[in-house]
């Protein structure tokens, strides 16, 4: 008998934004933004190339801004 295990849908970003080595993810709310750090973390991205390389993706609070239309936005970077 196959166990079926329910699985949570990823927050979505509402916007995204892409640098060369790494790609970065922004949500509205912080709690978004530490949940899909969990799933990139449980991926195993890392930044690919440059200085950071193979540095872990993940939470960056250094890429949060405030937009001027979407107001707040917490990043996230990915592969």
């Amino acid at each position: 008998m196959t166990k079926k295990v329910k699985t949570a849908a990823a927050p979505m970003p509402v916007k995204t934004d892409s640098r060369i080595c790494f790609g970065i993810q922004y949500f509205s709310t912080e709690a978004d933004a530490e949940a899909f750090a969990r799933i990139v973390l449980t991926r195993g991205d890392t930044y690919n190339g440059g200085f950071f390389h193979g540095m872990p993706c993940g939470r960056d609070k250094g890429f949060d801004y405030t937009d001027e239309k979407l107001g707040q936005l917490y990043a996230v970077t990915t592969r």
